[in-house]
């Protein structure tokens, strides 16, 4: 393949005879005034003309160096059997690259600092490579500082990791260039499990020298997201997994946490690109419009497109019902219709995008706290109806068990109250604020299912009811709620909760003032929404998505509702990427 520097000669024949000309006189050894050395085989030229093409041989003439004028001059590091073609690009602008010479025209021109050359044989060296070759050229590409060659040769590692990473050329790789393919998102594999693999195979080509390696490597192995049955036929038994502490105790967390929070749709770490097949979601249902009516509309959000889609509407119309995740669906329980309290809990299954009534409440009820532990959902307090004796304030705990659609009586709380906002670790639930018969509380009470008991826990530095909120890194915390029996005043406050000092501090403000909101955590963002509670906020601020940064203590609102909304439950699920290409888009107001 011949390439031309100057173009075709029609576009400037004066040039091209000249150097024509010029690098005939070079063949005929004429008016030459150096001599190169290149592995003992020597070639003539002319000082001017390589000075003219290449910085470093104008360098080497022009500076006080003893080539400056030396009859011969040795070149190092060249090969002699491409030296002929450099003289022949550097007189004519024209270049035979080959298989054969691509290699050694790269390394000869990034000597010889021929910047021009070195891009045409790179281009050369692309248009030929496959996945076979790309960890050599990717090497090289980055011996020889070509980063075009390197990016493209990158990309296809990463193409066709699955197969690049079994490769013996793989095994040859740093530990350094392993770390970073591995803890890539856009890397190709079929499962997540490849990855583990190729780790291990890595460490095995030379085990002594780069088993010190294998716990920073597993650490990029994501956990979550590999299959049950590999994880414990395979992992768990693995000597170098068992061997390692820091290992071991990372996948015994694994097993932990699929132990308790199994079917809660979100996943702690992040698929690979390539394997993802959900997305994160909020899905939302429910609530009083600004007119009074009570909806039994469901709609999903997804953060990552800031997109909202019309789901499966509710086969009751509810508001102020409890809502959460259990076991891969969403609950929907009892709540104000447009007569009278529900009894009836229905589910939403995001497989399917349709809804279910499973097993009812013994009672009318609605202001229940609700959340899931351990595979059970629980509901707490609320206010009941009964015939008998009208509406009133409980304590009743019950929880609910998908597997025999079955409720059973739990310990109840201390005290009567409603709107308390339930939030549950991996271990405990947690009742906090609400309000009671008297008045908005501050406490805070644990339960714990193996003993059946509520241990009050340190109160909240104020009262609050009608709040929300969430656990995340062993931390509670909760916004907004109200202090207004009326609920025409809301909160802007929050509060954060320390499991493990048992704790409260105040945190950032929101921005907007809120009561019945929703808090919502997808992997490690924090959404609030809903629930506005102040007369004097303006109709555009209702709308408004807040997200709160742990590590920064502030808010973000970068997102927005379609539409204003009160006594409003949200929760994250994970949906199906072709149930999202088939709904409707919400339009945004």
């Amino acid at each position: 393949m011949a390439e031309n520097l100057f173009g075709e000669p029609t576009s400037s024949p004066y040039c091209w005879e000249l150097m024509q000309t010029l690098d005939k006189s070079r063949k005929e050894n004429s008016l030459s005034d150096v001599t190169l050395d290149v592995g003992g085989q020597m070639f003539l030229a002319h000082r001017c003309v390589l000075a003219a093409g290449s910085k470093f041989f104008h360098g080497l003439f022009t500076s006080d160096m003893t080539e400056k004028s030396a009859p011969v001059v040795k070149l190092e590091g060249i090969p002699a059997s491409v030296m002929s073609h450099l003289l022949s690009y550097l007189y004519t602008g024209e270049i035979h690259v080959s298989e054969a010479n691509a290699e050694d025209l790269i390394a000869s021109a990034n000597y010889l600092l021929l910047p021009q050359l070195k891009n045409i044989a790179c281009k050369f060296l692309e248009r030929r490579m496959s996945a076979s070759n790309s960890i050599f050229n990717y090497l090289f590409a980055e011996k020889y500082e070509c980063k075009d060659l390197q990016s493209y040769a990158g990309e296809l590692i990463m193409q066709n990791f699955g197969v690049v990473g079994r490769s013996k050329e793989f095994l040859l790789l740093s530990f350094d260039l392993v770390k970073d393919l591995i803890s890539r998102d856009d890397i190709v594999i079929s499962s997540e499990e490849e990855v583990f693999e190729i780790i291990l195979e890595w460490i095995d080509e030379n085990f002594a020298e780069r088993e010190q390696y294998f716990a920073e490597l597993f650490s990029h192995v994501r956990l979550s997201t590999i299959s049950h049955h590999y994880l414990y036929t395979k992992m768990l038994c693995n000597e170098l997994v068992q061997g390692i502490e820091r290992c071991r105790q990372s996948l015994m967390d694994e097993v932990r946490r699929r132990a308790l929070f199994e079917g809660l749709g979100i996943s702690p770490q992040k698929s690979r690109t390539c394997l993802q097949t959900h997305e994160d979601a909020i899905i939302t249902c429910g609530g009083l419009s600004p007119d009074g009516q009570i909806r039994n509309s469901t709609l999903c959000y997804v953060p990552s497109n800031k997109t909202w889609y019309q789901l499966a509407p509710m086969l009751s119309r509810r508001c102020r019902h409890g809502f959460s995740a259990c076991k891969g669906f969403v609950y929907a329980i009892g709540g104000k219709g447009e007569d009278s309290f529900h009894s009836s809990v229905e589910r939403y299954d995001p497989r399917t995008n349709t809804w279910s009534y499973v097993a009812p409440l013994a009672k009318k009820v609605k202001l229940v706290g609700a959340a899931t532990l351990q595979g059970f959902l629980y509901i707490v307090g609320g206010i009941e109806f009964t015939p008998e004796q009208g509406r009133r304030r409980c304590s009743t705990t019950q929880k609910y068990d998908p597997e025999t659609n079955s409720w059973m009586p739990a310990a109840s709380l201390p005290s009567r109250r409603s709107s308390v906002c339930l939030i549950s670790d991996a271990h405990y639930l947690y009742s906090v604020g609400g309000l009671g018969d008297d008045d908005f509380l501050s406490c805070n009470e644990r339960y714990d299912p193996k003993l059946n008991i509520w241990t009050k826990m340190a109160s909240m530095k104020e009262k609050r009811g009608c709040a929300c909120g969430l656990c995340l890194n062993n931390k509670i915390y909760i916004f907004g709620g109200t202090v207004d029996a009326f609920s025409r005043h809301a909160s802007v406050s929050g509060e954060v909760y320390d499991i493990a000092l048992d704790e409260w501090h105040a945190i950032a403000s929101m921005r907007v003032p809120r009561f019945h909101a929703s808090a919502v955590l997808l992997r490690d963002q924090i959404f609030v929404f809903g629930g506005i509670g102040s007369e004097s906020v303006q109709h555009h601020n209702s709308q408004m998505v807040e997200c709160y940064d742990v590590q920064t203590n502030q808010w973000i609102t970068s997102h927005s509702m379609p539409y204003e909304e009160t006594y409003f439950r949200g929760c994250g699920v994970s949906l199906f990427r072709g149930l999202l290409q088939s709904l409707k888009k919400v339009p945004q107001n």
